[in-house]
């Protein structure tokens, strides 16, 4: 399980004060829950795409367990985009202003006015279940502030007060995707279920071809999608390897590589090289292009992970012992060690991947009726 930073020990203090008042107002006892119910049901996840998108098997736990349920999730607006057609959400919470600032690392960084906003707004949802996964206090006071008559996340010191549903931490090194699973031991646990995936529409998948044909990619060209960035700095592997790695593989014969560049910009060096195709789009388009890729090569990072949950095989570039708990969903993946290895090995490892025969998920097909996400 991955731990996460927590605030200074000043802050611990107060937050710990904050913590012993909620866990007064509100009630551990452990009400009984019919799954057959249409029950209300919130999920917090505030952290980044990679998260989210390790967050689907749980969501589709969810949808499988208890299914006349509504499921409400409490997430960064990126949560709406990646999740769009999969038909596992009914109701995305998403929209605070950045001066209200709620969705920080720190519940103390909001005013009180707008903690106690915060605090209305999830109790009105009138939720029977929540769920977090995160060992950080944010979380907990954001579950106790809802008020569900079941609240369910891990044992965190006084943090598990908040909690109805307290789980013993235990191996610590889960991987993501399992931590989120776990949740479901005081209903059950897990069903079998097929994995999970994303989705894309026709229309998106249409779209993407014809992106590729306009930049020339040709019918019988494999395709390698290289994504250099990642939102923190140190688990990028050097961008001078990444652009020696799209200069070999776009020599490759019938081979054709495209980089995906970040908003910011990083990753555009890549695109002056004879032979590579570049793309600076949104998310969603980011999706349908990776979903075009034979093999995809990059960081630990959202489209990595994206890549993962479409059912594309990966090149995955991993800082020392991370990828226990963040390596990406299905098979097919090759795991690096972002501090030792070389060009070469990179290279190799993509041969390896487009000389294998790829089974892959059925990403192109949203299900029938799925309704838009609604903002709360």
């Amino acid at each position: 399980m991955a731990l996460t930073v927590g605030p200074s020990y000043p802050k611990r203090l107060i937050l710990s004060i904050l913590v012993r008042l909620l866990a007064r107002n509100i009630s551990d006892a452990k009400v009984p829950i019919d799954p057959a119910a249409p029950l209300k049901i919130l999920i917090v996840e505030l952290w980044n795409i990679g998260d989210v998108v390790l967050l689907v098997p749980f969501l589709k736990q969810l949808r499988a367990k208890f299914p006349l349920s509504h499921l409400t999730l409490l997430a960064r607006p990126h949560a709406r985009t990646i999740l769009d057609g999969t038909g596992l959400i009914d109701e995305v919470i998403d929209d605070a202003s950045a001066g209200e600032n709620w969705l920080s690392l720190n519940p103390l960084d909001a005013s009180w006015p707008h903690l106690r906003k915060i605090r209305q707004r999830l109790e009105a949802g009138h939720f029977d279940l929540a769920f977090q996964n995160r060992l950080h206090i944010r979380e907990y006071v954001i579950v106790a502030m809802s008020r569900a008559s079941r609240r369910v996340g891990y044992s965190l010191g006084d943090s598990a007060g908040l909690l109805t549903d307290a789980i013993p931490v235990g191996d610590p090194n889960r991987h993501r995707s399992d931590d989120w699973l776990r949740l479901l031991e005081p209903f059950g646990g897990p069903v079998a279920l097929e994995q999970g995936s994303l989705r894309l529409s026709d229309d998106e998948q249409n779209a993407a071809a014809k992106t590729l044909e306009d930049l020339g990619l040709g019918d019988t060209e494999t395709l390698v999608g290289i994504h250099p960035g990642a939102s923190v700095v140190e688990k990028r592997w050097d961008l001078a390897s990444f652009n020696e790695t799209a200069r070999i593989l776009s020599a490759r014969p019938d081979t054709r590589v495209l980089v995906f560049v970040d908003p910011s910009g990083y990753g555009e060096s890549l695109g002056q090289i004879d032979g590579v195709i570049s793309a600076r789009v949104g998310l969603r388009d980011l999706m349908a292009l990776i979903g075009r890729c034979s093999v995809f090569v990059g960081n630990d990072s959202g489209p990595m992970h994206i890549a993962g949950a479409l059912g594309v095989p990966t090149v995955s570039i991993f800082g020392e012992g991370v990828e226990r708990w963040f390596a990406p969903m299905g098979s097919d993946h090759q795991i690096l060690g972002a501090k030792t290895v070389s060009v070469d090995t990179v290279v190799a490892a993509v041969e390896h991947a487009i000389e294998k025969p790829i089974t892959r998920q059925d990403s192109g097909k949203s299900p029938p009726s799925t309704p838009p996400l609604r903002s709360s």
